[in-house]
């Protein structure tokens, strides 16, 4: 059985942005790719935390919202671990962090490589995991309207445009696989920030073909 891990900010945990609750496990992504995969050969674990950032660690919530920090824990907690699919970045466009596109992708590729270095020492052949770089969705302008509009503010959406074509140099250069999720899918409009549950399907489906795809060529 191939163990999948789903490392993501609130559109990996399933924030519904209509009541600020959290969406079924099966509307989910997460969730979703289970069902499509089947239980039989894969099992897909979701570690999705609502406002994780790549790298930061966030002084306006109690808990530790940095990624990288977090990351080789979560590793070691799911060991062996056979893909890692990182989705985050959203949450570094807020006005307090004052990131830039390519900021935000340096931090990216720090996840990327403590994801290779921590799931290689654990690993009998010093092997890293198999790891699947995702750009995260557009920020759209119905992010004004919504209630996440303080602390993103106007320039999350500029930068938000910018963050797939930085991603995907880091993952060439770190040479793990890229999906852009921002071409699959776009956020509700009740915020502009977190997709819907159509948005949900149409992103597991495509990760679903991701996975088969990587951990297919590995048993070729």
């Amino acid at each position: 059985m191939k163990t999948i891990v789903c490392y993501g900010d609130s559109n990996t945990h399933g924030y519904d942005p209509q009541n600020a609750g959290r969406y079924a496990y099966d509307v989910r992504w997460p969730g979703r790719l289970q069902k499509l995969l089947g239980r039989e050969d894969y099992y897909v674990i979701e570690e999705g935390l609502n406002s994780r950032t790549t790298v930061h660690a966030d002084a306006c919530y109690d808990d530790n919202k940095s990624g990288a920090d977090l990351l080789p824990t979560i590793i070691k907690t799911h060991m062996p671990v056979d893909l890692l699919i990182i989705m985050l970045g959203s949450n570094d466009m807020k006005q307090r962090f004052h990131m830039e596109a390519a900021e935000i992708a340096r931090g990216a590729a720090r996840m990327v490589s403590v994801a290779k270095n921590v799931s290689a020492s654990k690993s009998p052949d010093e092997m890293p995991c198999h790891i699947l770089l995702v750009a995260p969705p557009l920020i759209t302008e119905a992010l004004r309207d919504g209630s996440c509009y303080c602390e993103f503010g106007d320039r999350a959406i500029r930068i938000s445009s910018e963050l797939s074509g930085w991603y995907e140099r880091v993952a060439e250069s770190q040479k793990v696989e890229f999906l852009d999720a921002a071409k699959l899918v776009t956020p509700s409009g009740i915020d502009g920030l977190h997709l819907t549950p159509e948005g949900h399907t149409i992103l597991a489906k495509a990760i679903a073909e991701k996975c088969r795809s990587i951990l297919n060529s590995e048993c070729n």
